[in-house]
């Protein structure tokens, strides 16, 4: 099967690996990392250690697993050295791919015993297909360079930490789609998701196409209703069940099974806008759309009292206070040019003080920062941020300079 896998890739999710290379600079961190982990345990020394430690699938005693495992190499025109198989004695239920940089090794992937129990080898080949996506988009380059700026994933930057978020999501949907490729059955690929959920074999429940899509179609149209963002690598089981679903239907998938290039497909772009919206950071309620456009707008105005241009500490304080409410703030941010930008900070202001008045001293919380950031105190700032807090959230002006000294003292460092 010839089959150009970049195309598989989801648009949005390589559009933020551009925007992550911008930003962070992962072909600079990536090839550091790497000259280092040549001096170290890497490369055929993390193949002899593997094969020390864990099962080398080889083919004399490997059965139907390595046959399955190397049927879909071949199903996909991926050289059978390209890629090491390994059994690991852990009953945790899941399965992992390590790539490694220098070609002239075979990258790995690791099936742990708990999942080769509960799976069968048509759902395993589902799993071994995803994790081979992993590998030929390279998603490792994004992690690492990410993982080691920040070690600590709780320390990530608000903002980052949403992007980084929706494109693991977006990932994993990608590498769904290889899993479909290389077991070549919808069916088993929604059967072998259901399964990674529950981690529960087939006697435990009734496994029918109908009932699993009839459970995915519930669980989705309750998404609708209470979306949830939480900080998890992979989607909610529904949208990746639904995102398979809109694949195997698409032009797109006819045009594989037939042999043919893919093309653009505007119609599965439709229905995967649809499934994504569920993954990106958004308002869950009124109240939170009015904070964003409360803050987004009191923010503009502070950053632009008595000044020209937007100090960049500022405006990247601001983003990601804004990504508290939504994954992609700049469009937003973008849009508040567009007309009276105090109107809508009162605007917002005027329904919060009705309907959240505990609200507006957390709001000057959030934006307290902002005339300190930059460690540069602007008479202009500290007044308009006094006139926010004491005209627009009404709090007493004792309690707005005793925030702001407390503030300077606890953020405000000149000449360091």
């Amino acid at each position: 099967m010839e089959v150009n896998f970049g195309k598989l890739q989801l648009t949005e999710e390589r559009a933020l690996e551009s925007y992550f290379e911008e930003s962070i600079n992962l072909k600079l961190i990536n090839s550091l990392i790497i000259a280092k982990e040549k001096e170290n345990f890497r490369g055929s020394e993390l193949s002899s250690y593997f094969k020390g430690y864990l099962l080398p699938l080889y083919k004399d005693f490997g059965g139907e697993l390595f046959a399955r495992c190397h049927g879909i190499l071949d199903r996909l025109e991926i050289d059978s050295s390209m890629i090491e198989f390994y059994i690991s004695n852990t009953p945790e239920f899941n399965c992992s791919s390590i790539n490694i940089p220098d070609k002239a090794k075979p990258d790995i992937i690791v099936i742990n015993r708990g999942l080769l129990e509960k799976l069968s080898l048509d759902e395993m080949g589902f799993v071994i297909g995803h994790e081979i996506g992993h590998i030929l988009f390279g998603h490792s380059y994004v992690t690492k360079a990410i993982q080691y700026v920040y070690p600590e994933y709780e320390k990530l930057p608000p903002f980052l930490m949403k992007l980084y978020e929706v494109w693991r999501k977006l990932a994993e949907i990608s590498c769904d789609r290889i899993g479909l490729l290389a077991c070549n059955d919808y069916e088993v690929s929604i059967r072998a998701l259901f399964k990674l959920s529950s981690g529960l074999e087939d006697n435990y429940f009734n496994l029918t196409t109908e009932n699993m899509l009839s459970i995915t179609e519930k669980a989705f149209e309750e998404m609708k209703v209470n979306p949830s963002y939480l900080n998890i690598s992979h989607p909610a089981n529904p949208l990746r069940i639904k995102a398979i679903k809109a694949f195997y239907n698409s032009e797109s998938w006819k045009r594989i099974s037939e042999g043919k290039d893919v093309d653009k497909d505007e119609s599965l772009e439709k229905e995967m806008e649809n499934i994504k919206s569920h993954i990106r950071r958004a308002p869950l309620n009124e109240l939170e759309t009015l904070e964003l456009q409360f803050i987004s707008s009191a923010g503009l105005i502070l950053m632009l009292a008595d000044k020209e241009e937007i100090e960049e500490k500022e405006h990247t304080y601001l983003i990601n206070i804004l990504s508290e409410y939504i994954h992609w703030p700049q469009e937003y941010f973008s849009t508040l040019t567009e007309g009276d930008v105090v109107k809508k900070m009162q605007e917002a202001v005027k329904t919060i003080k009705e309907k959240a008045p505990w609200k507006t001293r957390q709001l000057a919380g959030k934006l307290l920062p902002i005339i300190i950031r930059d460690n540069k105190l602007y008479d202009s700032e500290v007044n308009t941020y006094i006139k926010i807090c004491v005209e627009e959230l009404g709090i007493n002006i004792s309690e707005v300079v005793d925030s702001i000294l407390a503030g300077i003292r606890q953020m405000y460092s000149p000449l360091s």
